[in-house]
């Protein structure tokens, strides 16, 4: 279960994050549909990766982690700048990276390719979110990102499953549970926790999407709506339209 964070300061930075965030334009229609399916995934992913790397991975300010095809990086959400971890993201877009310095000073921004990463060094715990679905050679990813772990170290990737999801021009490699765990066993690196968010019933989502945008009023039913769907499938993960896989390399 996913234990509740009654911290304030955690809550204020958080906010500061969501305005600075959404200062220019909306985040993958987070905005727009903050009481629909995409705020709430939004939402709810980032209570389970919290879950993740503070009560599982038992992350300290002294860990090291590595954010691959970082976007404007999740740990800017994850964690205040006081208690945050040492975070070096690798982002393709140097537009993102500006933007993504103004939103969290406190995390290290540097250029690169996720799928080629030409860094130096050894990391704690490498996070890939929503990023090995982008990439032409997933195998060859895993594998460049294996060399960047040291031993005993965390790979946690988040990604579309296969089985609900559908090729477009950026989701190009999409797995299931199946071939990551195979993908993954090739590099003697063994999956430890899997994680499903979100029930895949798309009918649903457009219909409440469609109620909570045009009855305002309705907002917090549908909150609550969503999130319960959201968290259904936590414990079936062969049922989720999401996976976080949790692993370590032996």
């Amino acid at each position: 279960m996913i234990k509740k964070i009654n911290n304030q300061k955690y809550f204020l930075e958080n906010q500061r994050f969501y305005n600075r965030l959404f200062e220019d334009g909306d985040h993958y229609g987070v905005k727009e549909y903050w009481h629909g399916w995409a705020g709430n995934f939004h939402r709810y992913r980032i209570k389970v990766l919290r879950n993740v790397f503070v009560n599982t991975l038992k992350c300290q300010k002294e860990t090291r982690i590595l954010d691959i095809g970082s976007n404007v990086s999740v740990f800017g959400e994850l964690f205040i700048s006081d208690d945050c971890p040492k975070i070096t993201a690798l982002e393709i877009s140097t537009t993102v990276i500006e933007k993504a310095k103004k939103i969290s000073p406190h995390i290290k921004f540097i250029a690169g390719d996720a799928e080629n990463p030409y860094l130096e060094g050894k990391w704690d715990i490498l996070f890939a979110g929503e990023i090995i679905e982008h990439l032409s050679h997933p195998q060859k990813a895993l594998s460049n990102w294996s060399n960047l772990l040291k031993q005993g170290g965390y790979l946690v990737i988040s990604t579309p499953n296969r089985h609900f999801s559908r090729k477009t021009k950026e989701h190009i490699s999409l797995l299931t549970i199946k071939e990551t765990k195979e993908m993954l066993g090739k590099l003697d690196i063994k999956i430890v926790k899997i994680i499903g968010i979100d029930l895949f019933i798309p009918f649903f989502d457009r219909l409440f999407n469609a109620i909570a945008k045009y009855i305002p009023k309705s907002s917090p039913m549908c909150d609550i709506i969503f999130q319960t769907k959201m968290k259904s499938t936590f414990k079936l993960p062969w049922l989720a339209r999401n996976i976080i896989y949790v692993a370590r390399k032996s």
